[in-house]
């Protein structure tokens, strides 16, 4: 007989409504009766009677409700994984066979991007779906600094496309492509017709971009850590987008992926200049959830997305 066991508790299969596993998944991935009571179908009074009937069956809370929503017990954290896999299989088990038709299909495919990425990747990717999936539409989220991975799992969000160093356990991920990172000034800036030193480019003022989630910060404060000189860092910003305005009419200087750049590049008054410094290179993936592999709508996307973009 199969047995869940957990902080020496034991709750045999034979007695327990699987459904209330399902319940269980629900309110794990919205935090919300509400919401959690939309998701599977159910009544907020029957989904609150479902919760009271898990509460009894595993004898603990499991969910407590705070400022921020529904928040699982440490007992529910040491269940959340099991059940959440459990979920899975059976979901994907009575979806073997199942196909999307992009042709007809209506849905919304949510994607984690950087504003790098919106400008990157949406225009190729909308082209694709105008074409081949007429009725699909696309959703981009801005990546919180915590709590993409939950969301991911959850299926809040599809894809997350771009350089995600954190998404790692549980995730699967394809490298789309390479990219280099070079420098950008205005295109009279005394620097922009001849190579920079080490020694300039840090004296220069440098714009610093803390967009959340994404590991191109990361990447470079890497590479200048090993450096005798230290970056003057004279401008912060959370975007990446507003930097051809800002480095077109001042004299400051940014690194940023070459890919980004030569979209930059068609503003007037910006120029590329190779990096001062080695910087590894960095790679560009799509990320999806385990518990979305077999899934036939992310599989349709996630081949699309490798098609428009892998090299």
């Amino acid at each position: 007989m199969f047995r869940i066991h957990a902080m020496n508790r034991r709750i045999s299969l034979s007695t327990l409504d699987l459904n209330l596993l399902v319940v269980f998944d629900a309110i794990l991935a919205d935090r919300s009766i509400t919401a959690a009571a939309q998701r599977v179908g159910l009544s907020q009074p029957a989904m609150s009677s479902a919760l009271a009937r898990l509460r009894k069956a595993f004898n603990d809370p499991l969910f407590v409700r705070t400022s921020r929503g529904m928040q699982p017990t440490p007992y529910a954290q040491v269940l959340a994984a099991p059940i959440q896999q459990a979920c899975s299989i059976i979901a994907n088990s009575l979806e073997l066979g199942a196909t999307f038709d992009p042709l007809t299909a209506r849905r919304t495919f949510t994607f984690y991007m950087t504003d790098i990425g919106e400008g990157i990747f949406l225009p190729k990717l909308l082209r694709a779906l105008e074409e081949r999936a007429p009725h699909v539409n696309v959703k981009v989220q801005q990546i919180p600094a915590r709590g993409e991975q939950d969301a991911m799992a959850s299926g809040e969000v599809d894809i997350a496309l771009g350089l995600f160093p954190d998404l790692k356990g549980g995730f699967f991920q394809q490298r789309l492509y390479r990219d280099q990172f070079v420098c950008l000034l205005r295109s009279d800036h005394p620097h922009a017709k001849r190579p920079i030193t080490a020694k300039q480019f840090a004296a220069m003022r440098n714009v610093l971009i803390t967009s959340a989630g994404t590991g191109h910060q990361v990447a470079l404060s890497r590479a200048f850590a090993h450096q005798p000189h230290r970056r003057r860092i004279a401008l912060t910003v959370p975007h990446f987008m507003a930097l051809p305005i800002i480095v077109s009419q001042t004299d400051y200087v940014v690194m940023v992926p070459r890919r980004l750049a030569l979209a930059f590049a068609s503003f007037e008054g910006i120029a590329i200049v190779e990096s001062p410094i080695r910087i590894p290179s960095i790679e560009i993936k799509q990320h999806w959830h385990e518990r979305y592999h077999q899934d036939p709508a992310n599989r349709w996307i996630r081949a699309l997305v490798a098609e428009l973009f892998l090299e």
